[in-house]
């Protein structure tokens, strides 16, 4: 990643525990699958029993398909090959992968993993040299090897959501560091920290009603939270950048300078947990695709009107079961925009990036606005930047879809096309998303 002053972030060559993580979700990303990361799972003292680096899910052919990934940045043993097949059994993935990055005799290992297989259980054990290559994503994710070395060639894919996910751990960071030191100030702050806690938890539900129950009822007790958390930190927090700022200057600096970084994880977060819901809503749909979708439990009556309506409406959409990996893809991979005069481009690109049509990648940038319906809609086209934008998404995701344009078209084909206005926003926000990885990036 770059700013606009020639400065480079690059990829470390050699992989911490932390970006050989990021590599097992980015093979995810890139294989077309819904990719969550770095789950736990804790007991009711808040003692952490498990951790999930990296979990990829799909709907292949009608069937529900999802990929465990345990990455091992140091030595590891058959111990932790048993561990992993016990992870997965406990998740019902339909397979999982060890990434590792140290060299081990992985032939000795061969004789269980043959045993794994005959019993039904798959297990995959990947360097990250293997990683990076276009027959291992295809093969692991049950996807198409031409398509993968498109996505890998055309727009990047690998490279960018290995960024992306870099810039959404640094984020989460600075979110948990910030709860910890104003907690006790700004309450908005713990309660974006038990959101995170509550994405956690509805993972670990197997059904995907109870994960949309779970999810709305932190929506409804916590409904604009970003704004709530501009307002307190400017009244309250001390020595905050907020403070001595009028409510309005607050939120611009907010949600269009990029500031406070737990701010904008907040409006991540929520973005994320949106997602959470409409991946919910679609496995709703494809568990009954050849059945009624009638409510018959309890549980079906006590979800939302709307999301009911929307479960019904979207049951007859073309290859609806993309719509999470979309959403996904469209903010975290894209930057939550669309820059309007290669509207035609962007929507193939993104089509390609989780296998849908231009048409359909159009359609599917619409079902926000029915699922979670707000004034004037979710998008709007800032007058003279030429630039169709998502509400709320965090300058340094934007950042991202800055990035990944400038290499799919070159700076120059890129920036000289675009509007004035629209040149120094995409400035703007490629400056917040380079801020955030150098700090992260300089030695300590």
């Amino acid at each position: 990643m770059n700013n606009q002053a020639g400065k480079v972030i690059r990829l470390p060559k050699e992989l911490d525990a932390d970006h050989l993580e990021h590599l097992g979700a980015a093979m995810l990303a890139t294989g077309g699958l819904f990719v969550e990361k770095n789950i736990t799972e804790k007991i009711a003292c808040r003692v952490e029993v498990e951790e999930i680096d990296a979990f990829g899910s799909a709907w292949r052919d009608g069937k529900a398909f999802s990929i465990l990934v345990e990455a091992k940045s140091g030595h590891w043993k058959n111990q932790d090959i048993f561990a992993l097949l016990g992870k997965k059994a406990y998740l019902g993935a339909t397979a999982a992968v060890l990434l590792y990055r140290s060299h081990v005799a992985v032939n000795e290992k061969q004789e269980l993993l043959t045993r794994f297989e005959n019993k039904g259980h798959r297990i995959d054990l990947v360097s990250a040299n293997e990683a990076l290559k276009p027959q291992t994503i295809a093969d692991l994710c049950e996807e198409d090897e031409t398509t993968v070395l498109e996505r890998l060639n055309k727009i990047y894919s690998l490279q960018a959501w290995r960024y992306a996910f870099w810039t959404e751990r640094v984020l989460l960071r600075h979110l948990v560091q910030e709860a910890k030191a104003l907690g006790d100030i700004v309450g908005s702050l713990v309660a974006v920290r038990e959101l995170l806690d509550r994405l956690n938890e509805c993972f670990f539900l197997p059904d995907c009603r109870d994960q949309a129950l779970g999810l709305y009822d932190f929506y409804f007790k916590n409904p604009k939270l970003t704004q709530q958390m501009i307002e307190e930190r400017q009244r309250k927090a001390p020595g905050d950048e907020l403070r001595g700022l009028s409510p309005e200057e607050a939120f611009q600096a907010c949600l269009y300078d990029g500031k406070v970084p737990g701010v904008q994880a907040c409006m991540y977060l929520e973005h994320r947990a949106r997602c959470l819901i409409l991946k919910a809503a679609v496995d709703m749909v494809m568990m009954h695709r050849w059945a009624p979708l009638k409510p018959a439990k309890v549980k079906d009556f006590l979800l939302p009107d709307n999301f009911r309506r929307f479960v019904l409406k979207i049951s007859c959409i073309p290859n609806l079961e993309k719509l999470a990996q979309l959403w996904q893809a469209y903010i975290l991979g894209w930057g939550g925009f669309i820059v309007i005069d290669r509207i035609d481009e962007e929507y193939a690109n993104i089509g390609l990036e989780v296998g849908l049509e231009p048409d359909e990648v159009e359609d599917g940038l619409r079902v926000f606005d029915q699922l979670f319906p707000i004034e004037n809609g979710w998008h709007y086209e800032q007058s003279g930047t030429g630039i169709r934008i998502l509400k709320f998404v965090p300058n340094a995701i934007r950042a991202l879809g800055v990035q990944r344009r400038r290499w799919i078209y070159g700076d120059e084909q890129f920036f000289s096309k675009l509007p004035p206005l629209g040149f120094q926003d995409c400035k703007k926000w490629a400056q917040c998303g380079y801020g955030l990885l150098e700090a992260d990036a300089l030695p300590s």
